[in-house]
């Protein structure tokens, strides 16, 4: 018998048949861009996994490296006409993959302890603040520039409606990010939400160990939420936490990505909104455009105060993808370089000094894009939103 024999087992055959090897998947597979090599492509991958499973192949360190260097961006979903569903295919074998102690694992599953525990979070963050004041940060490291001490939150929400959400406040997003959740909150309440905050409640949503494969990690995160008694109206604005917990928390909780609760009150925001004379690039994140389906809403949101411009890549990923960055940097880093071609050709197309601000919807995209050196503002679109409120604008904040 083939030593390889029996692994894989968890992947449906049924969903491995379904691909016909057409290879339309290919021009929207950031990494096959990248190396021109099938295995580096779904259609490659899926049949290496066949091959694996059916004890064809061993399961050797190429072909490791193929399946783990799959970014699961899912931009080959949309593109499918025999409608595969990659996601089911690629995440048992992630997990699988990644079940049982690795050293090479090792670096990566010590980040995300930190990112699970939020006091030893707090405390990197930290040290990262003060080790950028005194500039000894490596360029290379795609970290935001981090304000210590964050900015609170008010204890109490500040509208008392009716309307009752939410607000997912995670892990990295608040530790990094948490001028974007005042944003949400600012914008929220405009619209007569009476906000709450997640807090240290729910804490990591798993979200990144479940991408990186670690998924009984994630599991025990999820069934910490499933059981947390609170508002049944989640909103969250990390694409990839809320794509997460929709699928985590289906049936249970009511889960909206900030930019699809926005768009439901887009004619509200029309009222509430200035119009700005600048000029915003978008870049969809993978979780929002591929996995969620949202991307109309954005353009149209940003529309009400922006001239808005788009690229014509089809929504091809930035090379972030969760924890990728950090585990397969050199393969991350080449992505990213494509996608930055990219967004140089738009800039040039339209005029350096015409674009003020890109906006991406999720904090992987922010941090590792402003590690790319783009000389133009990398903001999340809720931030946008909020600075053109005509309440803000009234009393002189903009």
């Amino acid at each position: 018998m083939n030593k390889t024999q029996g692994i894989f087992q968890l992947v449906n055959e049924e969903d491995l048949n379904t691909c016909v090897n057409c290879g339309l998947c290919l021009p929207h597979c950031p990494t096959y861009r990248v190396t021109g090599e099938d295995i580096y492509s779904p259609r490659g991958r899926i049949n290496l996994i066949r091959s694996v499973k059916h004890g064809d192949l061993e399961l050797t360190k190429e072909i490791v490296q193929a399946l783990d260097t799959c970014i699961q961006c899912m931009g080959c979903e949309p593109a499918c006409p025999s409608g595969v569903q990659y996601h089911s295919i690629i995440s048992p074998v992630k997990a699988e993959m990644h079940s049982g102690w690795r050293w090479r694992d090792a670096p990566l599953r010590c980040g995300l302890y930190v990112v699970t525990h939020m006091r030893c979070l707090r405390l990197f963050t930290r040290v990262i603040s003060i080790a950028q004041k005194l500039k000894i940060v490596p360029k290379q490291i795609s970290v935001p520039k981090i304000d210590f001490p964050r900015p609170r939150f008010n204890k109490k929400p500040q509208v008392r409606s009716g309307k009752e959400v939410l607000l997912f406040t995670g892990c990295v997003m608040d530790a990094w990010y948490r001028n974007i959740h005042l944003d949400t909150i600012t914008l929220l309440e405009a619209l007569g939400y009476s906000v709450k905050i997640s807090g240290d409640e729910y804490g990591c949503c798993g979200a990144l160990h479940e991408h990186a494969g670690f998924n009984k990690s994630a599991l025990k995160m999820q069934r910490k939420m499933q059981q947390s008694e609170s508002v049944s109206t989640i909103v969250v604005n990390s694409a990839g936490c809320s794509a997460s917990l929709k699928n985590a928390l289906a049936g249970s909780r009511v889960v909206l990505d900030i930019n699809e609760l926005l768009y439901r009150h887009i004619t509200d925001l029309q009222h509430l909104l200035v119009r700005r004379n600048e000029t915003v690039l978008i870049q969809e994140p993978c979780h929002l455009r591929h996995v969620q389906g949202i991307s109309k809403e954005v353009k149209e949101l940003l529309e009400i105060s922006f001239t808005v411009t788009q690229m014509e890549d089809d929504g091809l990923c930035c090379g972030a993808g969760g924890s990728f960055s950090f585990s397969q940097p050199a393969m991350a880093t080449a992505v990213r370089g494509r996608k930055l071609d990219e967004v140089n050709r738009v800039i040039i197309s339209v005029a350096p000094e015409t674009i003020s601000f890109i906006a991406s919807a999720n904090p992987g995209c922010l941090s590792f894009l402003a590690g790319g050196k783009i000389d133009v503002a990398i903001v999340h679109p809720v931030t946008l939103l909020a600075q053109s409120l005509s309440s803000l604008n009234a009393i002189g904040v903009i």
